[in-house]
């Protein structure tokens, strides 16, 4: 057996194993090329391929990518790794990792390798090297049909010991981290605290389309008023499975408040698995980054058709954290010490948002990866709960402004109640504890039994929010007309959650209040029009 560094004069070997391994209609034909496959292979100018060989046939062949962009990031980022089956049995995988971990070693570098759920073979090889599981991410790939990957790290003890201390974590990444840093061996109990404010999903920017040297003019006039680091994207911006170089360039947005361009937000458009990747930021204020988020996840509906979007944020970026979980963001990997920084090296979490249904994979798993993807089910699976209410109350006015990380929030408040034809909710003089959204049915506003309602209110409205809120005694009967739905929020829980969620509670209130002022307004015009 040989292990050694392969070069243009393997492409021909390399496609063979292409086919071997993926077959003959991987979505980017590239691969197939022997001419394009020598120049990714050589080490001049391509990435750095490590190849076994028995009796002169490739038997597996990994791939440490070259970063997108010049980072001090010490991380050997593997992909491309593809082996025969027989490589699992005649130990060439395994002897190819080892020579991968070896020079990592030597490069003082720490490893990430993403390997396909439906791989038990090398879930089981890496494991037993050494390679911790730490991440999950469903439905990544499209190859035939949609599959996830794993993400395993390999770090050095110095490495981690000497990553800056996290002081504090949202509780949606509690447990993902605390699992995977215990399989590192280190004791780092992370503190949980859920009153960090995100940064504003909605402000009084313009968002404008710019190429990627205007992004790069402006990221250079904000990097003089030393903007944080939040996002760590830049190890490799290729698509798909084998993390091909896309045939479009990183698209970019600036926000403009007044005559400043404030802050920016590259991403990638991943056409093979149908994702949007968001790559790099700047902002030279706090009022600018929820929004650009905010649209590019509108955008990858709308104009992109995307799967999921996902991206990658320090740990040290807690703002940023809390905003993509209101936007319905979720943890799927925590990579400890990836990021390089002033100080020491700063763990990151991966997030994404789905875009499909979520539904959970049938694969062999090794016991290790079970455990990461348990708890990313767990995570979806609260998600899961309550869509069709979370879709209700994205169209009420009153919830106007709220991501759905934090609609789902409100939802979990909710109570599902039924009420027979002609029975009623509350009546007049009663103290408004609670509000209502109607699901299905109709129920009718009454000053009186027996009189015309004031108002009669059915599937997707609320009523009964102001009393709500302040406390005020009912002002007239509410009464179901026929059998009905009801969603029934409680004021103490409602209040206990604002008390907690600062902005999720502010945009509410807000809401109320311009409800309020659009009523008094049209009271006025009508009591004018009397006149």
């Amino acid at each position: 057996m040989m292990v050694r560094q392969a070069g243009p004069q393997d492409a021909a070997a390399w496609c063979d194993l292409v086919k071997v391994t993926l077959g003959e209609d991987y979505p980017d034909k590239r691969i197939y090329d022997a001419q394009w496959v020598a120049g990714e292979l050589d080490p001049a100018g391509g990435h750095e391929t490590w190849i076994t060989e028995v009796s002169g046939a490739i038997q597996a062949s990994v791939t440490v990518l070259r970063p997108t962009t010049n980072n001090l990031n010490p991380v050997t980022n593997v992909g491309r790794n593809l082996f025969r089956p027989e490589a699992f049995t005649n130990e060439s995988a395994e002897t190819l990792y080892r020579k991968i971990v070896e020079l990592a070693g030597e490069r003082k570098c720490l490893m990430v390798v993403r390997v396909l759920v439906s791989e038990s073979a090398q879930q089981q090889v890496l494991e037993k090297i050494g390679f911790v599981c730490a991440g999950y991410q469903p439905s990544k790939h499209m190859h035939r049909v949609r599959l996830g990957t794993l993400f395993y790290v390999y770090e050095r003890p110095e490495t981690v010991a000497a990553r800056l201390p996290v002081s504090e974590s949202l509780s949606q990444i509690n447990e993902l981290a605390s699992k995977v840093l215990a399989g590192l061996g280190v004791n780092n109990p992370i503190t949980v605290r859920d009153g960090v404010t995100g940064y504003p999903l909605q402000t009084e920017v313009q968002i404008h389309e710019a190429t990627p040297e205007d992004y790069e003019l402006w990221r250079e006039e904000a990097r003089k008023a030393n903007p944080p680091l939040e996002i760590s994207g830049g190890f490799n911006q290729g698509v798909g499975l084998l993390r091909t170089a896309s045939t479009e360039p990183a698209r970019a947005l600036l926000a403009q408040r007044g005559s400043d361009m404030t802050a920016g937000l590259a991403y990638v458009v991943d056409e093979h698995d149908r994702c949007i990747r968001m790559v790099d930021s700047f902002a030279t204020d706090d009022l600018s980054t929820g929004a650009l988020f905010n649209h590019v996840v509108k955008q990858a509906q709308t104009q992109f058709n995307s799967i999921y979007v996902e991206t990658d944020i320090l740990m040290t970026a807690p703002r940023l954290l809390k905003a993509a979980e209101q936007l319905g963001f979720v943890p799927v990997a925590y990579l400890p010490a990836l990021s390089t920084r002033a100080g020491g090296q700063a763990d990151v979490v991966k997030l994404i948002k789905l875009n499909m249904v979520y539904s959970q994979e049938e694969v062999v798993l090794s016991t290790q990866a079970r455990a990461i993807v348990e708890v990313i089910n767990q995570n979806f699976q609260d998600q899961k709960m309550g869509v069709a209410i979370i879709n209700l109350l994205r169209g009420l006015p009153i919830f106007d402004g709220l991501g759905d990380g934090e609609l789902r929030k409100v939802a979990r408040l909710f109570i599902q109640k039924l009420f027979r034809a002609g029975e009623k909710l509350f009546k007049r003089g009663d103290s408004g504890s609670e509000a209502y959204v109607v699901m299905r049915g109709q129920i009718d506003i009454l000053l009186e039994d027996g009189t015309p309602p004031l108002a009669s209110v059915t599937n997707g409205q609320i009523f009964g929010e102001l009393a709500f809120l302040d406390g005020a005694a009912r002002t007239a009967n509410a009464v179901a007309v026929q059998p009905s739905i009801l969603l029934v929020i409680q004021r103490a829980a409602f209040y206990e959650l604002a008390q907690r969620e600062p902005h999720l509670g502010m945009m509410i209130m807000r809401n109320i209040g311009l409800i309020l002022s659009d009523r008094m307004r049209k009271s006025g015009a009508a009591a004018a029009g009397k006149k």
